[in-house]
């Protein structure tokens, strides 16, 4: 009698448990976007109380007490939140609206003379753009025209969300220390001191990031701020802001933010228009390319051509959120190959010799 061959029946069992899984995959994935919707808010704000630590600690080595401190961190964001709103919201949506519908005006008149003048037929041209025109517009005018009550009926779940991680971030933040203080006795007493160290370097990388993040953002807010204010563009405050939060995205970021001003712009006057494209084209690429790379290859010794092929690939592999999510995982990749570089050499040497033979 055979013996029976217990791999195959393993690797069938496997392989059956798999397919089974891949069957219900609608009903796991159903479970788990629960569990994510559940789970985002809090891992969110662990990652801001994570960030604004260092700030906490610094607060209160200048003698400010704890309960002081975290106070004044919660009104400094909320009143920063506030400023942003108060600022795109009124004042900025119906400007769009009108300068849009402006715009795409002046487009079809521009298309229906050159046709006249030159007796081109180029009515599918006007046909498709004022399609675009009345697609854009109307939504614009619908998210206009409901008002401040519609808009937070319908954004009642983000407003809800937003003030749970604001909470649970503030007690994370509060009780931060007691957290790292716990996970460093837990790894002491695995009595391996290099994961300890490695988690202390990889602590420092990330901080050093988030540094340089905020030195970025604040010189792209005074950058854009100084030359949209000397080219006379009248929102240059909130151009400037957007700019700066809009560094979350490298690259990318500044393309709203420019494409905002140049069609407020583009119904002001001929000169600001120019001007401010020149602006949109010139300055997004010195950030991008010399400034962005500069800073950070400074704080966390990334290679400028490493972090500009991060980017593009996790915008590839992710889209906006792989790009926003590139820089910090190149950090922590690129820390964790440093301090295991012996290691991760000496296996792949081992994996290769093996292989020759």
């Amino acid at each position: 009698m055979k013996k029976i061959n217990y791999k195959l029946i393993n690797t069938l069992l496997i392989v059956i448990i798999i397919f089974l899984i891949w069957l219900m995959k609608d009903l796991w994935m159903g479970v788990l976007k629960k569990v994510v919707d559940v789970l985002l808010p809090f891992v969110i704000a662990f990652g801001i109380a994570y960030v604004l630590h260092p700030l906490l600690k610094s607060l209160i080595r200048k003698g400010v007490p704890k309960s002081v401190a975290l106070i004044i961190i919660c009104i400094v964001i909320v009143l920063f939140i506030s400023f942003i709103l108060w600022l795109l919201i009124p004042n900025i949506l119906p400007l769009i609206f009108e300068q849009t519908t402006s715009l795409f005006s002046s487009l079809i008149k521009f298309i229906q003379d050159l046709s006249v003048k030159y007796d081109v037929n180029l009515v599918g041209l006007k046909e498709a753009i004022s399609d675009v025109s009345y697609q854009i517009t109307s939504s614009l005018g619908k998210g206009i025209s409901d008002g401040f009550i519609s808009i937070i009926n319908q954004s009642l779940g983000i407003i809800s969300k937003t003030i749970i991680i604001i909470i649970v971030a503030v007690y994370f933040l509060s009780d931060m220390e007691n957290i790292r203080n716990i996970f460093e006795r837990y790894l002491e007493n695995r009595k391996n001191k290099k994961t300890l160290r490695y988690f202390r370097k990889l602590d420092d990388a990330i901080h050093n990031y988030v540094n340089a993040f905020a030195l970025y953002a604040l010189i792209i807010f005074i950058q854009y701020t100084t030359v949209f204010y000397l080219i006379g563009h009248p929102h240059y405050l909130l151009l400037g802001l957007l700019s700066a939060v809009g560094t979350i995205i490298p690259y990318f970021g500044g393309i709203v933010t420019n494409l905002i001003a140049v069609i407020t712009a583009s119904v002001i006057n001929t000169k600001l228009l120019i001007f401010t494209i020149i602006v949109s084209i010139i300055f997004p690429n010195i950030d991008g390319y010399i400034t962005s790379p500069k800073i950070y290859n400074k704080s966390n010794q990334i290679p400028t051509l490493l972090s500009i092929f991060a980017v593009f690939a996790g915008g590839a592999i992710a889209g906006i959120k792989g790009i926003i999510l590139a820089l910090p995982l190149t950090i922590i990749m690129l820390t964790t190959y440093r301090f295991y570089r012996n290691e991760i050499t000496s296996s792949i040497g081992k994996i290769t010799k093996k292989a020759k033979e």
